[in-house]
């Protein structure tokens, strides 16, 4: 198949890189990150200057990009997509956006012609690396279906869901839950170094009790050896989807989400105080301003 890649960041590159490897003939868009474009030509990959120049070309675009505003921005910016794509050109959205703009979006691509779905992605960089993401998808089944080979490239498992924007649902709330999980373990972890807990032999307790899980595992490391600029997902964008996932839910449902709403302020909270740009761990870091000291421990022996 003919693919645009629109968003060569942490997960679109190996995203893309399975995709050539699978044989698929891939275009990439110049991206300000100028070491992921040509690590992908010298794998194979085309460069086009924009999205309207890789639309051209192809005729799938799968678009792994931050919010709608983005979306909206490739699909019919003066160089978009709409302006130069074939009718019945399919854009996927794989980004981790707002269902009610995806609908709206959806509703007029396919009037300027072409197809569109939702097709996030979870599993996290390492998934992305090994080929094993999870897709959550909204739209036609049987375009779901007719890109299979491509999604099958890099994903081993996907979920549909029902009607557009049902795809990009599915994730608010599955990264709802995960966040607000982060949450629970940054005010555990600062809890502990409040009460005076030698925070080591915390961790080694927790990592025995019915409260482990993979999210202590990969989150408590970090925010021990101060890691935040090692970033994998940026604590900002975390704080953009449980925000995105309470509103969500005010808007097109009765239920309250007292949780994830106390969830959300905690990440407000470290991003107000500038760590907007550290990896999500650093939600910690509110907390620890109120205890006026660091959550820090030696690594494990």
């Amino acid at each position: 198949m003919k693919v645009a890649i629109l968003g060569l960041g942490l997960m679109g590159e190996p995203m893309a890189a399975h995709l050539l490897a699978a044989g698929h003939d891939v275009v990439v868009v110049a991206h300000r990150n100028r070491a992921s474009i040509e690590r992908l030509v010298a794998e194979g990959a085309r460069e086009a200057a924009n999205a309207g120049e890789a639309a051209a070309s192809t005729e799938i675009a799968l678009m792994l990009l931050p919010t709608s505003n983005e979306v909206e921005s490739v699909l019919f910016g003066s160089a978009g997509i709409a302006a130069r794509m074939a009718p019945g050109y399919l854009a996927v959205d794989m980004g981790t956006c707002y269902p009610l703009d995806t609908r709206r979006l959806a509703q007029r691509f396919e009037e300027a012609g072409g197809r569109f779905i939702d097709a996030p992605v979870t599993g996290g960089v390492e998934g992305a690396h090994a080929g094993t993401l999870t897709v959550m998808a909204g739209g036609d089944p049987a375009i779901l279906d007719g890109i299979r080979p491509l999604l099958t490239a890099f994903s081993s498992q996907v979920y549909h869901f029902g009607d557009i924007g049902k795809g990009h649902a599915a994730k608010l709330i599955q990264n709802m839950i995960g966040w607000i999980e982060v949450a629970g373990v940054a005010e555990g972890i600062a809890f502990a170094k409040a009460s005076g807990l030698d925070l080591e032999t915390f961790f080694r307790m927790l990592s025995a009790s019915h409260s482990n899980s993979p999210i202590v595992q990969w989150m408590v490391p970090k925010v021990f050896a101060g890691a935040f600029d090692d970033v994998e997902f940026r604590l900002a964008l975390a704080h953009k989807d449980i925000h995105q996932a309470a509103r969500l839910a005010r808007e097109t449902t009765r239920l309250a989400l007292p949780v994830a709403n106390a969830a959300t302020e905690l990440f407000q909270l470290a991003r107000a105080l500038g760590f907007g740009d550290q990896d999500s761990p650093a939600v910690v870091r509110g907390l620890e301003a109120m205890l006026d000291e660091p959550a820090r421990a030696p690594p494990r022996r």
